[in-house]
């Protein structure tokens, strides 16, 4: 009963929910596979989707398989030789397997005739075959996301970077755990078929930022402790340029042209996301007539780090992968219902224009 008002009220678009076991501290707790189909039991009819975070495992095998990981890493310690950042971030990819990802968009893919069910920052393209299948139903109500960072990254690079790094006090064995994330950024194979198999042929929808900000401290950037550090990428203001740079890089294999690119960039920041959510496609997601005038002004060929134009606009600043990486493409204006919110040219933004969304008729 207490999720039926909760979805009936006219802020709720929809639910999100976790298969994955959460940790204590993050407020709220995951769901079984039962739970999640009495849910879009409820929802279906009501045509709220549900967004689920899809790696389903037990906190047991997270335990186990955690350790089973890192524990490898620990003995190289004593062989500092042997330790490089590569495998201390390969722990960190064999500490969430694929299977788990798989067992999840599975369990999602089966409620799709329930309810509107949508896969949230989708990592690994093993799952693809099964979204494929899922999909040639077309009374199936599935959409999928991906994360521009799981097409701008892949371990290899991961560890390059860190190795890489100018910083005369750096420490070749500390990766960088700026990029640790749930699920992983997997390897360039991996990267290249997300890519390929998932957003070129449009069975990927959309894109996302899955951004988790946390304050400096939580990422353990000193010690470089890929195990115990927070989880989840900043860096939501630099989106933009982090998805075109490398929809361009790997757009090259396909000879795809700029403008190309930036209709399926509409499509995957814009026109997708407004019709994930029942009614808002009718005024959100387009540059039409009596629609909200959401735009963004931007140059597509400008390519600098990001932190050499702008400064982070958020509270906890200086632990996003993004703003030190040369990047394709400036923001230089944003516009929220038509009143500009952020001027790009001289780095600045106004008090906040946005009020609450809401299903109801007319509000925005």
């Amino acid at each position: 009963d207490n999720l039926v008002n909760v979805i009936q009220s006219p802020y709720v678009f929809g639910l999100k929910a976790f298969l994955a076991p959460l940790p204590p501290a993050a407020g709220y707790a995951a769901v079984t596979p039962q739970q999640l189909r009495f849910a879009a039991t409820v929802c279906g009819p009501r045509n709220k989707p549900i967004l689920v975070h899809s790696e389903l495992m037990t906190e047991q095998e997270v335990k186990e398989q955690t350790e089973e990981a890192f524990d490898a890493v620990s003995h190289m310690v004593e062989q500092p030789q042997s330790t490089t950042t590569a495998t201390i971030y390969a722990a960190h990819i064999h500490s969430r397997p694929t299977e788990w990802e798989q067992r999840a968009v599975q369990v999602v893919c089966d409620l799709a005739n329930d309810c509107a069910m949508h896969i949230v920052h989708l990592s690994d393209s093993g799952c693809l075959p099964m979204i494929a299948e899922r999909k040639r139903d077309a009374t199936a109500r599935l959409t999928v996301e991906t994360c521009p960072h799981y097409l701008l990254f892949d371990s290899a690079s991961i560890a390059a970077d860190a190795t890489n790094d100018d910083n005369e006090n750096h420490n070749d064995n500390v990766v960088d755990t700026r990029f640790k994330c749930f699920p992983p950024i997997r390897d360039e194979t991996n990267r290249n078929e997300l890519w390929q198999n998932g957003m070129e042929t449009n069975l990927i929808d959309m894109l996302a930022s899955d951004h988790s900000p946390c304050e400096s401290d939580m990422r353990l950037r000193d010690s470089g402790d890929l195990q115990r550090a927070w989880g989840g990428l900043s860096g939501l203001q630099y989106q933009l340029p982090a998805s075109w740079h490398a929809a361009t890089e790997l757009a090259s294999q396909t000879q795809k042209t700029d403008e190309q690119l930036l209709s399926d960039m509409t499509r995957w920041w814009s026109t997708a996301p407004s019709e994930l959510i029942p009614g808002l496609a009718q005024r959100k997601g387009q540059i039409e007539k009596g629609f909200q005038a959401d735009v963004v002004w931007w140059d597509i060929d400008s390519i600098a780090a990001p932190n050499s134009y702008s400064k982070e606009h958020h509270r906890w600043k200086g632990d996003t992968c993004y703003a030190d990486r040369r990047l394709r493409g400036r923001v230089l204006g944003t516009w929220l219902g038509g009143q500009r919110v952020y001027n790009g040219l001289t780095d600045t933004h106004t008090n906040p224009v946005g009020r609450l969304l809401s299903t109801e008729r007319g509000a925005v």
